[in-house]
């Protein structure tokens, strides 16, 4: 499950994601608004007022911002299973506890500095307004916590299941630095990069 998200997060922060065609505006103005319609009208708004060259700049902080956001719910997951883990299997609960801890000092530190990091590039950059971004960015949350909310998660803890988390936090845990090293790569550098993989 783990793998599986790390993978989606590397492709969330890889791929810029287009602007939401006319036909599906038009559908979400008929439907009743949701958290995910007032995120789309908002940014799609926000993209109308922006060239192409801008545009990716957004897209770029807005990968940055949504991979953060991914690699804390991950935190969280872990967190839970950890504690269902432990109370499950108390003979498991010691060393699923000492591991996350040693997780979290690995990955919070470069969370922190990549957040810290975003800030400053934000405030460097002349793409759109970071006010317009913020806006955006909340409401962004938002949709997500609102898609989420709809999904029921429920740890296994199974001694297998629990095994394999505890396996999992070790095989993860360098992915995730990665993701983040990724994320302190200033935004020319990502654009660059991005603008190769579209040429190849």
């Amino acid at each position: 499950m783990l793998k599986r998200l790390i993978i989606a997060l590397m492709v969330a922060f890889i791929c810029v994601a287009p602007p939401v065609l006319a036909q599906e505006k038009e559908t979400e103005k008929k439907q009743k608004p949701t958290p995910v319609s007032q995120w789309v009208e908002a940014e799609n708004k926000l993209l109308d007022t922006l060239g192409k060259p801008n545009q990716k700049t957004f897209f770029i902080f807005r990968n940055k911002h949504s991979v953060m956001r991914s690699i804390e719910i991950v935190r969280r997951d872990i967190q839970n299973a950890v504690k269902a883990c432990g109370k499950a299997n108390p003979n498991l609960k010691k060393d699923m506890n000492k591991r996350f801890k040693s997780w979290e000092k690995a990955v919070l530190p470069i969370l922190k500095t990549a957040r810290k990091f975003l800030d400053t590039e934000l405030k460097e950059q002349d793409a759109f307004h970071v006010s317009d971004y913020h806006h955006v960015m909340k409401l962004n949350d938002k949709a997500y916590e609102y898609s989420e909310s709809k999904i029921e998660k429920t740890p296994v803890t199974t001694v297998e299941a629990c095994e394999g988390l505890l396996a999992s936090m070790d095989r993860t845990e360098d992915k995730l630095i990665g993701l983040l090293q990724e994320i302190l790569l200033p935004e020319e550098v990502v654009r660059k990069r991005l603008e190769r993989a579209e040429a190849q």
